[in-house]
């Protein structure tokens, strides 16, 4: 392990570590057992290495294929394809998986929609370990991708507290009677992956950054300052209506 792995992982789990244990505090009328706060984050984890034979057997299909482009001949909606393929929508399909997974395990215990987005936020944390601890291993990381990450940390949290809030909704939906869970589920897995596409195409995917043209580094920078206005969103939205998310019943 090197020393930037070392960073990477310590800042990560510093981070989210704050943000989580601040979120499962103020849970009303009392915060969940450490069970239900700790396992899902060891599960979260397993959804990293889940996606890379996918990913990997994709990127070799593409490197045999006469016609296809390389990363830096692509146009942004070329760009935007392969991110949902390699990486936006297997990664938010990955997650989902084992944010139904923890449901299950949990099944007779989850009891608000709060709860679901301690769920969500659990297995975000545990890709997100998963993944610096792979990026930090990268021989070609340096201080300044380490800072870039970190701005990026909180990101996997919060699309997947996103995505479980739909997910809790669709759950009162049902017992209520009351709207369509059918829209709370496609939603739970739309917006994620298309946050989570939208920012990877104006940075990790974006073409013109990697050909060293500003306008490549304008829309990287865009793409990081949106980020963190949805992260801050998401955050803050969770904080103020807590009492709110705790009263919708899910059990």
């Amino acid at each position: 392990m090197n020393v930037m792995t070392i960073i990477s992982v310590i800042m990560t789990v510093i981070i989210l570590g704050i943000l989580y244990w601040r979120m499962v505090k103020r849970e009303i009328p009392e915060p969940i057992g450490w069970q239900q706060a700790l396992i899902p984050i060891a599960i979260g984890i397993v959804s990293f290495p889940i996606t890379v034979p996918f990913s990997m057997g994709l990127m070799k299909a593409m490197g045999k294929d006469p016609n296809a482009l390389k990363l830096t001949e692509l146009n942004f909606f070329q760009a935007l394809w392969r991110d949902l393929i390699l990486a936006g929508g297997l990664e938010e399909i990955a997650k989902l998986l084992m944010i139904l997974v923890v449901l299950f395990i949990f099944r007779n215990k989850v009891k608000n929609v709060y709860e679901f987005i301690l769920i969500g936020a659990c297995v975000g944390i545990g890709f997100t370990i998963a993944e610096e601890y792979f990026y930090g291993s990268d021989e070609g990381a340096t201080v300044l991708s380490i800072v870039l990450r970190t701005i990026a940390v909180p990101a996997h949290m919060t699309f997947n507290m996103v995505m479980a809030e739909f997910l809790g909704r669709a759950r009162v939906s049902k017992l209520s009677g009351k709207g369509s869970p059918v829209i709370y589920y496609l939603l739970a897995i739309l917006v994620p992956i298309t946050v989570h596409t939208l920012y990877d195409v104006t940075t990790a995917f974006n073409s013109s950054l990697m050909r060293g043209e500003m306008k490549g580094f304008i829309v990287a920078a865009i793409g990081y300052v949106c980020l963190l206005v949805y992260e801050f969103v998401v955050l803050i939205r969770c904080k103020k209506k807590t009492a709110a998310f705790c009263a919708m019943r899910t059990l």
